[in-house]
């Protein structure tokens, strides 16, 4: 009850599509006042989130997520007071779920290995998957989004995207770790009320129960992945997952992703 809503669920104002021709001049800084009066105005019930000061609104996008090698900086210059609920999958069941959502909104005929084709060549083509250094993989990342389309394969590169968010958040003085909140999408299917109740817990909400714990949007396949698929991303997934664990341990987020996801 004290979560107001946006104007929509995904407002994916700050995407490049949206932002950067409006609120970007000419040299590259972000137009703050602009963006803001236009959010104000557009997108939440400001007036009434400014009377009643525990009332919250969110913006859905998960593309914030992704594009991580420049929307950070952006988002935390326009709204510094963010805080981000992230939740993430095993990376290669995301993977199969984006393709299948995509191919049923564009009634795409792609085989699911045909499809990941493209984003493989894309990652190969930008350098990250042969990067060995932290500083190479941002570079050639920053290549890799300008070269992607739907992301198929590296919106589950989650350490990279992870990582440029925890640097932007503590190069503006604060801590990923209270800025931050990371949901298992498995743990999240198991226990619904219990990660909901720290989900609240987190942004400062009372705990009220989820009453329909069947509203879930789950995939429909029409079947399932080949053996050799997963194997192939689980092999190419696996360097990167640890580097995640790693991550995830070294900023205080505590709960053992490795072995909810080796479970599924």
């Amino acid at each position: 009850p004290l979560v107001l809503r946006s104007r929509t669920k995904e407002l994916q104002f700050f995407l490049n599509k949206n932002f950067r021709d409006a609120y970007v001049n000419d040299d590259r800084k972000t137009l703050v006042n602009e963006a803001r009066q236009h959010m104000y105005k557009m997108d939440y019930h400001s007036k009434t989130l400014k009377q009643n000061s525990t009332l919250i609104s969110m913006d859905g996008t998960p593309g914030y997520l992704f594009y991580s090698a420049m929307l950070p900086q952006r988002i935390l210059c326009v709204a510094p007071w963010t805080k981000l609920v992230i939740i993430l999958r095993n990376p290669v069941d995301r993977a199969y779920s984006n393709w299948a959502y995509a191919k049923r909104i564009s009634g795409s005929p792609a085989a699911f290995e045909k499809a990941i084709m493209y984003d493989l060549n894309a990652l190969e083509k930008s350098g990250f998957l042969a990067a060995t250094t932290p500083e190479k993989e941002e570079d050639c990342w920053r290549e890799y989004l300008s070269l992607c389309r739907e992301g198929l394969i590296g919106r589950s590169f989650y350490e990279i995207q992870l990582r440029q968010w925890f640097n932007a958040i503590r190069s503006v003085g604060r801590d990923p770790a209270t800025q931050v909140h990371i949901v298992v999408s498995e743990s999240l299917l198991d226990d619904i009320q219990g990660e909901m109740r720290k989900v609240h817990k987190f942004l400062g909400l009372p705990h009220v129960k989820v009453i329909h714990e069947d509203y879930k949007v789950v995939s429909k396949y029409s079947s399932p992945m080949k053996n050799e698929t997963r194997q192939m991303l689980e092999i190419l997934y696996e360097s990167y997952n640890k580097k995640l664990y790693k991550l995830l341990a070294e900023n205080g987020f505590g709960e053992n992703i490795k072995e909810i996801w080796d479970r599924s």
